[in-house]
Order: C-alpha cells, then sequence, then structure tokens
C-alpha cells in the first residue's frame, strides 16, 4: 500500500506526462504555424526563461553555487542539450507518429535508459540493480508499444 505522500508525487507525476502530451502537440502546431521547427524550440524556451526569471525573484532563490558548479562532472550542464533535443524531436515527429505512439515510443526509451541508470549508478545517482520484476514492467511497456502500432493507419 502506498503512502498519501508517494500517491499524492505519483498523480503530481501523471500530471506532468498529461503536461508533456500537451506540450509536444502545441509546439507541433507552432513549429507549423512558425515555418520551422527550431522556432517552436526557441519560442518554447525562451516563453520558459521568461516565466522563470520572476519565481527566482517571488521565491527568494538565493544565487547559484558557481564555484561549486565549476567543480561539478561536465555531464551536469547537458540539461538544456537534452531540452532541446526533446522539444525539437517532438514536435517533429508528433504531426508523424500521433502523440499516443511518440510519448508509448520516448517512454519505452525512458524506461530502458532508466534501468542502465539505476542499474550502474549513472549520473550521480544510487545503485539500484535490475530486477527481475522491474525488466518485466520494462518489458511490458516496450510490448504496448508495439501493440499499439498494430493497427496504426497510415
Amino acid at each position: 500500500m502506498t503512502s498519501l505522500g508517494t500517491a499524492a508525487a505519483l498523480l503530481l507525476a501523471a500530471l506532468a506526462g498529461a503536461a508533456l502530451a500537451m506540450e509536444a502537440s502545441v509546439n507541433a502546431q507552432l513549429g507549423r504555424t512558425l515555418g520551422h521547427p527550431l522556432w517552436a524550440t526557441f519560442v518554447s524556451f525562451s516563453i520558459g526563461m521568461l516565466l522563470i526569471i520572476p519565481l527566482l525573484f517571488i521565491w527568494r532563490v538565493p544565487e547559484p553555487a558557481l564555484t561549486l558548479a565549476a567543480k561539478a562532472p561536465w555531464w551536469i550542464w547537458t540539461g538544456g542539450v537534452i531540452g532541446v533535443f526533446f522539444v525539437t524531436t517532438a514536435l517533429i515527429l508528433t504531426p508523424r507518429t500521433g502523440i499516443a505512439a511518440f510519448l508509448a515510443a520516448m517512454i519505452a526509451g525512458q524506461m530502458l535508459a532508466s534501468l542502465v541508470i539505476d542499474h550502474y549508478g549513472l549520473i550521480g545517482l544510487e545503485v539500484r540493480p535490475i530486477t527481475l520484476s522491474r525488466a518485466l514492467g520494462t518489458g511490458l511497456i516496450i510490448v504496448g508499444v508495439l501493440v499499439g502500432q498494430l493497427q496504426r493507419t497510415p
């Protein structure tokens, strides 16, 4: 049985997933409207930045620890690159595959990568070995992606 805190966290994660479905669709339409997917990516990140800046002041977030960040591993700076890759890929592929197929494939990729990352404790995370139940769950997600594409209309 899950605690209320865990249940609330999972609900919030599900809402974030729903937001991703909307984001991919909205950005795809924005890319078509602006004439190129990279313009939609640019606009999306610019609006995000414009929303974050006031929040930093409203929440009185302390200045970043730049001296610590300078000593950190190089890969901590790749989040923005990954974000641009995700947003651009989503807005290019969503009109071609549909949002359900895109997100199903994306989730399958996330699950496979997360198993490897957890198993080896990559990118600073605690080691969490692959278990039979986690491997089977990931396998079911991949089967779900494939089954979902069986009756795909052209």
